[in-house]
């Protein structure tokens, strides 16, 4: 396994203690000697629209694709901090750079570019995020707790977020819903 696990899924066991995880997959976006920084990517905010996060931060939407286009939880930590994940460049002015093809960003600039439909290429919108203290991740996979594999932009932005969870699972060749939590002796 890769010592850093930027630009690669967590994917949460059946044995998964944490209820806040269950069943989520989770794209690292940091992972350094302080620790991870990562965002659940298939749990979307319940009547939770972007159209509706832009207006509570007085941005006029005139991109109609964004309508239905709901946001998600990306997890319990800071849920009033919004980050968009999107492919491209970082060339906003809070962005920096996962992977050849994917960045993080923070700032308003991205939300006033897609509230007009300027922002090119593909996105989530996530409230929260997850995090772990330096080892607590590798100790949590050791555990466990996730299964991990490579990132693909497919799963990342073009997959329902319902579906997720198992087609990270198919990528490693498992049917999640055949793990189980159970030990048992033969």
């Amino acid at each position: 396994m890769s010592k850093n696990l930027a630009h690669h899924f967590l994917i949460a066991t059946p044995q998964m203690p944490d209820d806040r995880f269950n069943r989520s997959v989770v794209y690292i976006c940091r992972h350094d000697k302080q620790g991870a920084l990562g965002l659940i990517i298939n749990n979307p905010l319940a009547d939770t629209t972007i159209v509706r996060l832009l207006e509570d931060l007085d941005i006029e939407c005139q991109n109609k694709t964004l309508i239905h286009e709901m946001a998600l939880s990306g997890g319990p930590v800071a849920p009033e901090v919004g980050f968009v994940l999107h492919t491209g460049q970082p060339v906003w002015a809070s962005s920096f750079g996962i992977s050849e093809n994917v960045s993080i960003t923070t700032s308003r600039d991205i939300l006033e570019h897609m509230a007009m439909g300027d922002a090119s290429g593909h996105f989530q919108m996530c409230l929260g995020h997850a995090s772990w203290g330096a080892k607590q991740i590798m100790t949590e996979i050791e555990q466990g707790d996730w299964l991990v594999c490579p990132a693909d932009l497919e799963l990342l932005f073009k997959t329902p977020y319902d579906k997720r969870w198992h087609k990270a699972g198919e990528k490693m060749g498992l049917n999640l819903d055949f793990l189980s939590a159970d030990v048992g002796n033969a």
